[in-house]
């Protein structure tokens, strides 16, 4: 089982109300607990939609916030 652990150290500094900022805001609650757990509570219930209205893949969510250090996944 995969891990989410939120980097503290790296200072998220995001313009309110954007997908980036809602999407690491629901991210902090689900330190600790699993990824799977994550990415099915986005698909189900995610913070912003596109404006196309389909729900994007937390995936590509949970990539992008480690690729900048702002989560490890183990």
């Amino acid at each position: 089982m995969q891990t989410i652990k939120v980097n503290k150290s790296v200072k998220a500094n995001f313009r309110p109300n954007t997908a980036r900022a809602l999407y690491y805001s629901a991210l902090l609650s689900y330190n600790g607990k699993s990824a799977a757990s994550y990415h099915k509570a986005m698909l189900a219930n995610p913070p912003k939609l596109p404006k196309s209205g389909k729900v994007e893949n937390p995936t590509g969510w949970l990539s992008w916030f480690v690729r900048n250090g702002y989560i490890t996944i183990a």
